[in-house]
């Protein structure tokens, strides 16, 4: 039976809002101006007040269960959240900013959505409520579009879900969020109370690092960890300790070999970078690849692996050389000083031998994954090394184990003239190195 005139004139504008609705939503959650603008690059004197922040946020002993404060006031919670986007690289087209009241938590996000014709961007404003021991998400707009609570929760739970699912990272900061045992928000600071558990945040770390590599970086790793085995049972039993050198010239033979034959060499060096820091810290392969692939490969055969004659610094060349392949340059030298920091306030005391040999591992790095070229042309030169002053600077001269009261009273703190002309001497020495020359 056809559809009288009357019916179709009602059910025409029903047709039109159903198919127009969702352009409606995205027009109302697009705007052409931000909510928040994007923050300055961080300074020098920013980054190390956020190493300090982390110094102070710290136990004092870290391998030892207990509880612990953090205490931060909203300037330093958008310190850390600036440069968290500068890390992930999201700083040119993400701006956030943090607000605090009494037992609410405001978070306002502005994403650059296109920017070349006509400036576009996704605005989001969520607040969060303190409720008892847990920051729960009441409020979400995107642009001038308010979110169903059901909405947001049914995503919410989807989305917890899908990441549990996805990575066991994720697990394991639901297990770290359940550990938090206070959290107290005033309009100038928040205060959370958390239980320290040494083996989850290592097995945090450990699964954070597997969030970077993918199915076929694990394959070469474990090809280069087996390599590295068999390297290691060539080596009489008598000798109880081996240069660093030992490795890194049949490795980078075999990495270029490899390149030869059509692999990518970037992704060579990068591997390997991975085996080899696993192998000299003595560290389980499955940190890496994984408890299920880790449990098919024998465990390699452990020697002692040294730098001028010390195994911490072969330790700190190979880890630093491995974070900064794998995350960037940029978070290894953070992660480094502000590990230097944290000992010359708590441990053995500040270290420049230590700082020289993680700058020779960001240096090692750099030129091993900045393009296929320079990738090439390390595996050739660190396949025929000689010695490891071809690297290594010599450190013996260092005053090494400075305190923190000490250090200040030499250089004032880690943005001083003094202390970054300190830098720029351990650079120039490591630049001068033969395996560095001609490069760019």
């Amino acid at each position: 039976m056809p559809i009288s005139r009357t019916l179709r004139l009602l059910l025409r504008p029903l047709i039109v809002l159903a198919a127009s609705t969702p352009i409606i939503m995205l027009l109302l959650s697009i705007e052409t101006g931000p909510i928040v603008n994007s923050a300055d690059s961080l300074t020098a004197e920013e980054i190390t007040r956020i190493e300090q922040l982390l110094i102070e946020s710290a136990p004092s002993s870290p391998g030892t269960p207990g509880r612990q404060s953090i205490d931060l006031n909203v300037d330093e919670l958008n310190l850390f959240l600036d440069y968290g986007l500068n890390l992930l690289d999201l700083s040119r087209a993400w701006a956030t900013q943090l607000s605090l009241e009494e037992g609410l938590l405001q978070s306002e996000v502005s994403i650059e959505i296109l920017s070349d014709w006509i400036p576009l961007y996704l605005n989001i404003n969520s607040e969060f409520v303190q409720v008892e021991n847990r920051l729960q998400l009441e409020k979400v707009t995107v642009g001038k579009l308010q979110i169903p609570d059901r909405l947001v929760g049914i995503g919410l739970a989807r989305l917890k879900n899908n990441l549990t699912r996805a990575t066991p990272v994720f697990e394991d900061i639901n297990q770290l969020i359940a550990n938090v045992e206070k959290i107290d928000i005033s309009s100038s600071q928040m205060q959370v109370q958390i239980y320290w558990d040494p083996e989850l945040i290592g097995k945090i770390s450990d699964d954070a690092q597997q969030l970077f590599i993918t199915d076929d970086d694990r394959i070469r790793i474990i090809e280069y960890y087996e390599s590295i085995n068999a390297i290691a049972t060539t080596i009489p039993t008598d000798i109880r300790a081996i240069s660093l050198n030992a490795l890194l010239v049949p490795l980078f033979t075999e990495a270029q070999e490899r390149s030869d034959n059509g692999n990518d060499p970037i992704d060579e060096n990068r591997s390997l970078l991975q085996a080899l820091a696993i192998y000299v810290s003595n560290e389980d392969l499955s940190q890496l690849v994984g408890e299920t692939m880790a449990a098919e490969v024998p465990r390699a055969k452990f020697i002692e692996v040294r730098l001028q004659r010390r195994q911490d610094l072969a330790q700190h060349v190979s880890s630093v050389a491995a974070i900064s392949a794998l995350a960037g340059a940029e978070l290894a030298k953070f992660l480094s000083t502000t590990k230097e920091a944290y000992d010359a306030r708590y441990r053995s005391g500040f270290s420049f031998s230590d700082l020289t040999a993680n700058t020779v591992g960001v240096t090692l790095a750099n030129y091993l994954t900045a393009n296929s070229a320079s990738a090439i042309e390390m595996q050739r030169r660190l396949s025929k090394i000689l010695t490891e002053s071809d690297y290594m600077p010599e450190v013996g001269n260092n005053r090494d184990g400075i305190s923190e009261t000490d250090f200040n009273a030499i250089y004032i703190d880690r943005n001083s003239t003094e202390y970054n002309q300190r830098l720029e001497e351990i650079q120039s020495l490591i630049d001068a190195r033969p395996l560095f020359q001609g490069l760019q």
